[in-house]
């Protein structure tokens, strides 16, 4: 009788231990919510509990963990199935699950701008759900340029609602907000603004209801492309 596999332990002797899926989850979680220049060797290894010279076991240096901890995050992108026949609904679910993936770890998505060399490797569901997705415009009837026009325009979006939008609204712990706070308006009260004024007593939609309007828009755009070809 074959003996019985033994899992890994997570702790020996009350200590952690590590594994480079470890240690890329930790530096991932702390880049996530504070940027990857958190993500110092003597910090990440308190924060795992351990000392420096113990992550040198399992990684070569510190660009090592930021590849892992990038990696880690794009392995997580579960992309919907894209059906040319519910096309508008497959680019909303395509937005969606990017939405999903960004508001998990915002600031790790600033590593070209944290990182003076960011990861040169590139991971497999980039190109995979691109070439995806592409496949869906051209199937549609978009012609290959445009494809990428609108594959762009949307993921840039995305990207930049995640930042603006959904990161100050998710540390606030809510989804609503304001055009201008009433603060900033009673300050400059001298300013001649009065459309602004107007505009700020007006509801704003939650953030949900402003990213399906993005959402909109860009089908919007690629349905006009799509009758004039």
């Amino acid at each position: 009788m074959p003996a019985a596999s033994r899992r890994r332990p997570v702790t020996r002797k009350g200590r952690p231990v590590l594994t480079r899926e470890s240690i890329a989850a930790k530096a991932l979680e702390m880049a996530g919510s504070q940027g990857f220049r958190s993500v110092t060797m003597r910090a990440l290894a308190a924060e795992l509990g351990v000392t420096v010279r113990a992550l040198y076991n399992y990684i070569d240096d510190r660009q090592d963990v930021v590849a892992l901890a990038v990696d880690l995050m794009l392995d997580a992108w579960d992309a919907p199935a894209l059906h040319p026949e519910t096309w508008e609904t497959s680019v909303a679910d395509y937005a969606r699950s990017l939405r999903e993936l960004y508001r998990r770890w915002p600031r790790a998505l600033l590593v070209s701008l944290d990182e003076d060399a960011p990861p040169a490797s590139v991971h497999p569901n980039r190109l995979v759900n691109l070439d995806r997705f592409l496949q869906l415009m051209q199937s549609v009837g978009l012609g290959l340029p445009a494809a990428l026009g609108a594959h762009r325009h949307l993921t840039l979006l995305v990207l930049s609602f995640t930042l603006l939008v959904d990161h100050p609204a998710d540390r606030a712990g809510s989804g609503d907000g304001t055009l201008v706070p009433d603060s900033w308006l009673e300050a400059h009260a001298d300013l001649d603004i009065p459309t602004l004024r107007q505009a700020a007593a007006l509801p704003l939609p939650s953030t949900d209801e402003q990213f399906e309007q993005l959402i909109s828009a860009v089908t919007t755009t690629i349905r006009s492309q799509l009758e004039s070809v």
